[in-house]
């Protein structure tokens, strides 16, 4: 006879699993469900046993403070839609440290069926810390511009235009209407504003940054599969950086 924890982490599984049975990719679906049957089989677990649909939230940081740039909240934005999730920006409090001290990050809230927020947290990691990379080696290239605050403000641009590159690469999922309330009353429970500020930095005259970012963002290549795990999600950067 199976031990009661080993069976609560079967049926957490097969929530996982039973919530794949509906996506919209074909293969996944036929994947998961049949392997959500063969472990209903084995452990002798009734549909009705497994409450389908597993909501949580995943906080990551972000790659600034309290006003974040344009380009990181398109970034991290689109992931969530692609996933299905909905998603906030803010403080995040950390535990109190045994010295009293209590630590915390500004960054990205993300709450969505759980696998589907595990992957999406995770592809927005590493797409925040390569975009990051991305700007770093940019900037190095504007050797002509002296100026600091012009510098950042291509740099800007060029992020920008990274974003928009890479988020078309994203595959992209719908809820059904039944994962979409259940995520809507998991957000209706937490105390989540609405008037997020972005950093404005002004216009700015040239405009072949966008270009370079959208040029760069073709490095990035992503590719992910039905578990929310770093083995099922990969991404790839094929080429070095080309600018003009």
């Amino acid at each position: 006879m199976k031990d009661e924890s080993n069976l609560e982490k079967i049926k957490r599984k097969l929530k996982k699993l039973i919530a794949l049975s509906k996506s919209s990719n074909a293969n996944e679906a036929a994947l998961a469900l049949e392997m959500a049957q063969k472990l209903m089989m084995e452990y002798g677990i009734k549909r009705n046993d497994v409450g389908e649909f597993e909501v949580i939230k995943e906080n990551i940081k972000g790659n600034s403070g309290e006003r974040p740039p344009k380009h990181e909240v398109h970034l991290t934005s689109s992931i969530a839609t692609a996933f299905g999730c909905k998603i906030a920006y803010g403080w995040t409090r950390g535990q109190e440290t045994e010295s009293g001290y209590i630590w915390g990050y500004y960054g990205h809230t993300f709450v969505g069926l759980e696998h589907r927020v595990q992957i999406a947290c995770f592809i927005a990691e590493v797409l925040l810390r390569k975009m990051r990379k991305a700007r770093n080696e940019y900037m190095k290239h504007l050797t002509k511009v002296r100026s600091r605050t012009n510098k950042i403000k291509r740099a800007d641009e060029f992020c920008l235009g990274w974003v928009c590159t890479v988020i078309d690469k994203l595959n992209k999922f719908t809820n059904t209407p039944e994962e979409q309330k259940a995520i809507d009353i998991y957000v209706a429970n937490l105390n989540w504003g609405d008037n997020l500020k972005t950093i404005d930095r002004g216009d700015i005259k040239k405009l072949d940054n966008f270009a370079n970012g959208r040029r760069a963002g073709n490095c990035v290549e992503i590719q992910h599969g039905i578990e929310g795990e770093e083995s099922g999600a990969l991404l790839l950067e094929e080429k070095k950086l080309c600018l003009t």
